[in-house]
């Protein structure tokens, strides 16, 4: 019988859904607030009857808040993709890309034509040179030395499917290089990709077989089931196959997300390299086949044992190889009715190539699924239809309005009752539409609104009721929120979301507002905080939140051609980026003016020195000092005093020239000390360069950002005579054996540092699970130290808690050095081409090992100093001279 449609006569359980009782409600609360001037409650009095229609409105309101949550965010044109905007499905935000060595092992055997796949750790083998204080790969002949083993490498070795062939194998091996360098981890790198080398095994027995049983089937699949336990094929199940065995979503999603569905970890730890075999697990499995009743004789042994094994019943297996069944080596007797036969090798070997070939076949057909939501019914909440349409027609407000020959008075007395009315309309509308607007109060796009209100224009004349027609909704909207509740409301709605992945952004609004709302001398920055920003760098967070978790340790892919402007760079760097409020996540240049001391000679010969100062993105000079100096010391006074006068723009003026031509001088106590290269026809022109400077030395010197060096990839090949790749084959490993001792003629190592007493640095290996981030130290918020010591904490606090972290606040003419030995050798670790002599390695180590942190200046000051006093902070600022 079809399903009948019925009101339910059953009173509700809530009181907000019962208008009964809520007309009771409302009656009492009238009796007690107002029963000296109000004493008929019966429902031809006015009062009443809006009572009623309120309780009405309420019980309408109260049964579209009871809809479900996916039919309140649903929208009129509702769709998966909607709703992926609102939530973010379990492929998405569970998945993580491959941090321990199963994962690394999910995602090779991922790969089309890959059986099994194994992860070897290795460690490569240098020297502490301890006399010389300096690593080197050969040992010294007289001295002190002792072994080094840089850790964090890897070989891979693979396991093909039986249907590979030769030359498939090469591409194989390829694409597991490019996928395993693609998904690298910080730190760690991969060397060589090889296919597992094969043990083989031969089994001697003698079985009985049932009478109905073909003797070659019940062989093969004896054979079959023998391989698999010696090399178990790695099953991919489905979504619903893991869900029906009782996996939960995060379990089954854990790890890197394949293409051929999920693998479960207790069958890929099963699957690890044997080290050997218990004859009684052989024989198991072959009375798990359908047919053979006895055993009555068995030996299995390696093909090339020679001795007799001293326990049959434990077979070793050869460190790192895989066990592999030679049919054609097997040596099978079968007794069926008593009657022995000795089963054809090549016609077993062939059924047993059917049965691997069709478990292959069984296991590609195998897809990654995710979880669908389900799409709501939009039903339109917001929309509200004025109460005032249902008053009895003698109210004279609905629709039939007052008849013809209403009077003045009665026609002011019903504008009046719907103006009070109103008050109730627009609150119940703003009620509605609020609802109606629950996607947007957890939504990660830009939002403008918290409260959201509706203007009630659905009654009679109400175009008349308002004084400003035009710009009443504005009105109405200022009111419900201003920029104030809104921005505080907003915050509130992504804190929310934020907390429910862990994550908070309390700490970098405190330091922001506690860094950067100073009135003091000693605070270079912005007087007042962006709100704006602040929800900005919250939705930018949140947005792409899954790569940010997921993807958080993944090292940046060396061999990519992406190098310089792009945000092909490490995981960890993009969410430090986006937690510290970074606007550019792309690893680019950051120098926005560079400062130099020019050298020069003067008409004797003699040395010059001038300071110099640069747009550095365009290459401009803007400025040079006016006055040569002997000494770069002296220019380099005439700089730091040329920089602090910049900062009163009244110090940097375009000055008119004889020839009516313009330039921009700066001047100390009415003397020109520097002053533009280049000569304007306009002032316009003269005063656009003039900003600009001022610009760049008072807000803009250098961009945010930072370059993440990891340093186990800094470490050099011992070979010298490699040849270069082909451009279409994959790069080499980045690390090589050498060949002879004779072969290196040189080699650059990071500096160690050998001293037994040293605390801080006393260290032989600065090579495994070590870091260096270094970021612009003028940059505006990095001059504030209170940020800076945020940033610090943040990226050792985000960093793997077993790699060690360096931090570096550098100058900009530090990092124009820098940047270009860094740009170089990404260049060439990306070309995977042979660094002859180790020129541009050797010339990146020697700028990146030179970097030291830049302080702001301070000076120490005298009992006798009259001047207002300033904290001078070790490791926070750096000593000055009397000239700064």
């Amino acid at each position: 019988m079809s399903d009948v449609l019925t009101i339910s006569s059953k009173k509700p359980e809530q009181s907000a859904f019962d208008y009964e009782a809520l007309r009771k409600i409302g009656i009492s609360h009238i009796e007690k607030t107002a029963s000296a001037i109000w004493t008929d409650y019966n429902i031809h009095d006015p009062g009443i009857t809006m009572l009623e229609l309120m309780c009405y409105v309420i019980t309408d309101l109260s049964y579209r808040s009871n809809n479900s949550i996916p039919d309140l965010l649903a929208t009129p044109t509702d769709s998966k993709t909607n709703i992926l905007k609102h939530f973010i499905s379990a492929a998405r935000i569970f998945p993580n890309k491959p941090v321990t060595i199963n994962d690394y092992r999910k995602l090779i055997i991922d790969i089309e034509g890959v059986k099994n796949a194994w992860l070897i750790k290795k460690t490569i083998p240098i020297i502490a040179d301890i006399t010389c204080k300096k690593l080197r790969f050969i040992p010294p002949v007289t001295g002190k030395w002792e072994p080094v083993n840089v850790q964090g490498f890897y070989d891979v070795l693979l396991e093909f499917d039986t249907n590979v062939t030769k030359e498939q194998k090469l591409n194989i091996k390829q694409i597991t290089r490019e996928v395993v360098l693609e998904n690298r981890n910080l730190c760690e790198d991969f060397l060589a990709i090889e296919e597992v080398t094969n043990q083989q095994f031969r089994l001697c027995i003698e079985l009985e077989l049932k009478p109905e049983v073909d003797p070659f089937e019940a062989v093969a699949q004896m054979l079959f089931n023998i391989q698999l336990h010696l090399t178990p094929l790695i099953k991919f199940y489905w979504l619903k196959n893991l869900l029906d065995q009782g996996y939960t979503t995060d379990l089954i999603f854990e790890g890197p997300l394949l293409t051929h569905g999920f693998i479960k970890e207790e069958e890929l730890v099963a699957s690890n390299l044997k080290t050997e075999l218990h004859l009684s697990d052989i024989m198991q499995q072959i009375l798990n086949v359908t047919g053979i009743s006895n055993i009555l004789d068995i030996i299995f042994n390696a093909t090339d044992q020679v001795k007799e094994s001293p326990n049959k019943w434990i077979i070793p297996v050869a460190s790192g190889k895989q066990p592999i069944l030679n049919i054609l080596e097997c040596n099978i007797l079968v007794y069926k009715n008593g009657i022995p036969l000795r089963p054809d090798k090549n016609v077993i070997k062939n059924r047993f190539e059917r049965l691997m070939s069709e478990h292959i076949i069984g296991n590609d057909k195998v897809r990654t699924e995710d979880i669908s939501f389900a799409t709501g019914s939009f039903s339109d909440t917001g929309n509200y239809f004025s109460i005032q349409n249902h008053f009895p027609k003698n109210y004279g407000i609905s629709h039939w309005g007052l008849p013809s020959d209403a009077t003045d008075e009665r026609k002011a007395q019903a504008r009046q009752l719907q103006g009070y009315l109103y008050f109730f309309d627009q609150q119940l509308a703003n009620y509605f539409s609020q609802l109606s607007h629950l996607r947007n109060l957890f939504s990660t796009e830009d939002e403008t609104a918290t409260y959201f209100s509706e203007l009630v224009t659905s009654f009679s004349q109400a175009e008349g009721l308002f004084a400003n027609s035009d710009s009443i909704r504005s009105i109405i909207q200022i009111a419900a929120e201003n920029k104030i509740d809104f921005y505080k409301r907003r915050n509130l709605f992504l804190d929310h979301l934020l907390s429910r992945f862990s994550e908070s952004f309390f700490d970098y609004v405190n330091v922001l507002y506690s860094g950067f709302t100073s009135n003091t001398k000693d605070v270079i920055s912005p007087a007042v905080i962006n709100q704006e920003d602040i929800v900005k760098d919250k939705i930018n967070f949140l947005k792409n939140y899954p790569e940010y978790s997921g993807k958080r340790f993944t090292a940046y892919h060396y061999v990519s051609d992406l190098t310089w402007d792009t945000d092909n760079i490490s995981g960890l760097e993009k969410r430090l980026k986006r937690l510290l409020g970074f606007d550019n996540m792309n690893r680019r240049n950051l120098i926005n003016l560079l400062t130099t001391i020019q050298h020069g000679f003067n008409e004797f010969n003699n040395d010059q020195y001038w300071f110099s100062i640069k747009d550095y993105g365009n290459n401009k000079t803007l400025l040079e000092g006016r006055i040569k100096y002997s000494s770069k010391e002296e220019a380099s006074f005439d700089l730091e005093d040329a920089l602090t006068l910049i900062y009163d723009s009244a110090n940097l003026r375009s000055i008119e020239n004889a020839d009516s031509t313009f330039s921009n001088q700066v001047l100390k106590a009415g003397v020109v000390i520097g002053s533009s290269t280049e000569i304007y026809t306009t002032k316009e022109d003269a005063d656009v360069d003039r900003l600009l400077l001022i610009t760049l030395v008072t807000e803009t010197r250098a961009e945010e950002g930072m370059f993440l060096i990891e340093h186990p990839l800094l470490l050099p090949s011992p070979s010298l005579e490699k040849p270069e790749s082909p451009p279409d084959s994959p790069p080499s490993s980045p690390i090589e054996p050498p060949e002879s001792p004779s072969k290196v003629t040189k080699d650059f190592f990071l500096p160690i540092c050998v001293d037994e007493s040293c605390r801080d640095c006393q260290d032989r290996d600065p090579y495994s699970f070590r870091i260096s981030v270094i970021l612009p130290a003028y940059a505006p918020r990095f001059l504030n130290l209170s940020f800076r010591t945020y940033c610090e904490q943040t990226i050792r606090m985000e960093s793997p808690a077993h790699t060690f972290v360096k931090i570096c606040w550098v100058s900009n003419e530090q990092l124009v050095e820098f940047q270009d030995a860094y740009k170089n050798w990404l260049t060439l670790k990306a070309s995977g081409a042979l660094d002859s002599d180790y020129v541009k390695l050797n010339r990146f180590i020697e700028i990146f090992t030179a970097l030291k942190s830049v302080y702001p200046v301070a000076r120490l000051e005298d009992c006798k100093s009259t001047e207002e006093r300033t904290l001078f902070l070790l490791n926070q600022n750096a000593l000055g001279t009397l000239k700064t």
